[in-house]
């Protein structure tokens, strides 16, 4: 699966169930809170900012706690 597909998982994953224990975990491991945005859709585009600039260790480490 390419990097982008992951991330995309990713933020899916975690904008739908954000108070999932995998999805508070990855959001903890980036000091976001999901308490701080308005809609899932501001904290999705926040995410994917986010593990855009990350390395393909840290995104395979998300993409394997969401599945």
């Amino acid at each position: 699966m390419k990097r982008e597909e992951k991330i995309d998982e990713i933020v899916h994953f975690v904008s739908k169930y954000p108070d999932s224990i995998a999805s508070r975990a990855i959001l903890r491991r980036y000091y976001m809170n999901n308490n701080l945005y308005e809609t899932s859709k501001e904290l999705a585009i926040h995410l994917k900012e986010v593990l855009e600039e990350k390395e393909t260790e840290e995104i395979d480490f998300c993409f394997y706690l969401v599945k």
